[in-house]
């Protein structure tokens, strides 16, 4: 699938800020699976630096520094991808679960080391006992690891509210997992932390979700927004599968990925610091639109 993606956000200011520095994850990635075929990122006003940069884990990161004094800041990306996530061996042929947890584990030296770094525990997903009991359910033994996931990727579109005003950034996540509701990002950091709890890979991936286009089609929960979704390492032959708890979907050809980390702290779309600026507001509008 071809999409045309816009994605633009803007900050208003109480008061002048008299400098600025701000660090972007918007940059679509290219991998198997997603191309990009052009993107381009306009800001307002145009920074005094911009500096591009690929982090830790491989995404695409732009850098700015604006010495102007201003009260708005916008920041608007544009860019053309196509997209076919690789389609994953049926569930049931993937391995037992605790084989990948043995893998992970590796008596100190695990197979393989990109994805045993996503086992552990990470400043938005501590592993707790609530979490490892809720994904208990689907871990029963010898249970094929994608299998087991998909029911748990089933089970959190069923459990949860979608309810954006129901958390915000700062929720820890008991209180998101006690509460039952929130939003994608929310949603994300639920399975990841119910599947590393049991010693398995799970990663946060950020991105979008493709924008209703016509009356007939069904509207995408977290569509015309930022989007997160979770990454589950399978093993070598299938390697990481894509799947959207807040849609209870296999990621093929509706998610574009921006980047991904160990949570939303890696891979937050903007932030910064600013000097001056007083009391803010911001506003995001995002649109993924299929053209063929």
């Amino acid at each position: 699938m071809h999409y045309l993606l816009s994605h633009r956000t803007t900050y208003t200011y109480a008061s002048s800020v008299d400098s600025a520095h701000h660090i972007a994850h918007l940059r679509a990635r290219s991998f198997p699976g997603q191309k990009v075929s052009s993107i381009g990122i306009v800001t307002h006003p145009q920074p005094a630096l911009a500096v591009q940069h690929v982090d830790h884990f491989g995404n695409l990161i732009d850098i700015y520094r604006i010495d102007q004094p201003h009260q708005r800041f916008d920041i608007e990306v544009r860019a053309e991808v196509e997209v076919k996530f690789p389609d994953p061996p049926p569930s049931g042929e993937t391995p037992p679960w605790e084989e990948m947890r043995k893998a992970l584990a590796g008596a100190g030296f695990p197979a393989p080391i990109e994805a045993s770094e996503f086992v552990h525990e990470s400043p938005l997903v501590p592993v707790e006992d609530p979490l490892r009991a809720y994904a208990a359910k689907s871990l029963t033994p010898r249970r094929p690891i994608l299998e087991a996931a998909r029911e748990l990727t089933t089970r959190i579109r069923d459990d949860f509210d979608y309810n954006p005003g129901a958390t915000d950034i700062s929720t820890p996540l008991h209180e998101v997992f006690e509460g039952k509701a929130g939003v994608c990002q929310d949603f994300a950091h639920v399975m990841i932390a119910a599947l590393r709890s049991h010693g398995l890979a799970a990663g946060y991936v950020s991105g979008y979700i493709r924008t209703v286009s016509s009356k007939e089609e069904a509207a995408l929960r977290g569509a015309d927004a930022s989007h997160a979704w979770v990454a589950v390492w399978c093993g070598d032959a299938a390697g990481w599968v894509h799947l959207d708890p807040t849609n209870d979907l296999v990621a093929s050809q509706d998610h574009v990925a921006i980047a991904w980390g160990r949570d939303f702290s890696d891979v937050s779309p903007l932030r910064g610091v600013i000097l001056g600026g007083g009391r803010h507001a911001y506003s995001v509008a995002v649109t993924l639109v299929p053209t063929g």
